[in-house]
């Protein structure tokens, strides 16, 4: 593991003891303990649960997901396109109260600031939302908002909006205009999304250059060990990205 979650800080656990997913654990993990030995067959699947759904775990897979090679490698080749992949917002009740999450955020931050390394290059925005109303580009256009604010200009951004998983954002791209397969692809996205997104971009072209997002020092703490829905939905997003990467790689 890094070596900022080695030691934990043991802080106070705040509102996590009341997280509804760590009451109804400690109740039902409660009741199956002192039911009859013959009925304690749930215990072993509800302490799995409690398990997967603590912040420990979910880093802990993470932690398999994000490439063995720095964030820096092969910083000596010069990207022709630098794409930033959707990784959604959070939707308001009015649009104007949309905004990215963390993940998306991040990325296209990181973009911006190594376009300005390479103001040659063409930066593409791709992955269009899927909603119960069908295909939206709030996303997108929030995404272009920010570059633009990062000092990327208008005439440097593209929008692909056509493409809603990693497979599809590089077909996409690879069909645009003025995108050939010897394209330099410059790849931005998160460090643990990055394994899938490389491999999938590297199916359409010869040079793919990995860019990660700086990551922010994360400090064990309290809340780490205990479960929450929080970190229940951290491991599901963590282990999807496994089961795409499998997938993927069975050519599905």
């Amino acid at each position: 593991m890094h070596n900022d979650t080695v030691n934990a800080v043991l802080l106070s656990p705040g509102k996590t003891l009341t997280d509804p997913l760590l009451v109804l654990l400690a109740i039902s993990i409660l009741l199956v303990a002192l039911s009859g030995r013959k009925r304690r067959r749930p215990l072993i699947p509800l302490l799995l649960l409690a398990i997967l759904s603590t912040g420990l775990f979910a880093r802990a897979v993470e932690w398999t997901l994000i490439p063995r090679q720095p964030p820096t490698a092969n910083r000596q080749l010069t990207p022709q396109v630098i794409v930033v992949p959707s990784g959604g917002s959070l939707q308001g009740a009015m649009p104007e109260l949309d905004i990215l999450n963390e993940s998306t955020q991040e990325r296209i931050v990181a973009g911006a600031v190594w376009w300005h390394e390479h103001p040659a290059a063409r930066l593409i925005l791709t992955g269009a939302d899927q909603t119960p109303r069908g295909s939206s580009s709030r996303t997108l256009a929030l995404m272009r908002e920010t570059a633009l604010q990062h000092g990327v200009p208008a005439t440097a951004i593209t929008i692909e909006a056509q493409s809603f998983n990693t497979r599809e954002h590089a077909q996409r791209i690879a069909a645009l205009p003025g995108i050939t397969r010897t394209t330099r692809i410059g790849l931005v996205t998160s460090a643990w999304h990055m394994r899938r997104a490389q491999g999938a971009f590297a199916r359409h072209f010869t040079t793919v250059i990995p860019f990660l997002p700086p990551r922010r020092p994360r400090t064990l703490v309290i809340n780490d060990f205990l479960p929450s829905s929080a970190a229940l939905r951290a491991t599901t997003t963590m282990l999807h990205e496994w089961v795409g990467i499998a997938w993927y790689a069975l050519g599905r």
